[in-house]
């Protein structure tokens, strides 16, 4: 409270010796001390009626309104958290069909390509490969087994001139 040494304490008490005197110093030093302790338990009793007040009434209906504010907000972080579980939940719910359906999808569609694949192989194994050419590069055309024979067999007679009438 005051901030008062030693120092400052012995001065107080040879000023005192001096005004007051050697005589009259001792019964000044007890007043002093009763006075000192009925200051003491004054701010003692303050004290107590203070603490007393804050156990009572209008303080307790503050901390009981704190402790409701306190219970609400409890309650709104735990539905606020279910609602998140149960939105989190949904969402993963939802992504994983989605994801089965693409993978459903993905392999139809992998089994219609290799389909495909199988018929244009079969189609790709039946045809026939031509032989090498022999004159230098030049393709020669296929023979034809068809009706057409005769009919390209006239014509190349006729170039060649062997069948004709020359």
């Amino acid at each position: 409270m005051f901030d008062v040494g030693f120092t400052e304490i012995l001065m107080i008490g040879v000023v005192a010796l001096v005004v007051i005197g050697p005589e009259r110093l001792p019964a000044v030093a007890k007043t002093a001390g009763q006075w000192v302790g009925k200051l003491q338990r004054f701010v003692r009793g303050v004290k107590t009626d203070l603490a007393s007040e804050l156990q009572s009434g209008d303080l307790k209906k503050l901390i009981g309104d704190q402790r409701e504010q306190i219970n609400e907000l409890k309650n709104m972080v735990s539905s606020a958290k279910k609602d998140f579980e149960t939105n989190s939940r949904d969402f993963v719910q939802g992504a994983k069909k989605s994801l089965g359906e693409l993978e459903s999808s993905l392999k139809e569609s992998d089994d219609a390509a290799s389909g495909q694949e199988k018929t244009s192989a079969a189609s790709a194994t039946s045809v026939t490969a031509l032989p090498p050419s022999t004159d230098g590069g030049h393709d020669i055309p296929p023979m034809r087994t068809d009706s057409s024979d005769s009919i390209d067999d006239s014509a190349d007679r006729n170039r060649t001139g062997t069948e004709s009438g020359s």
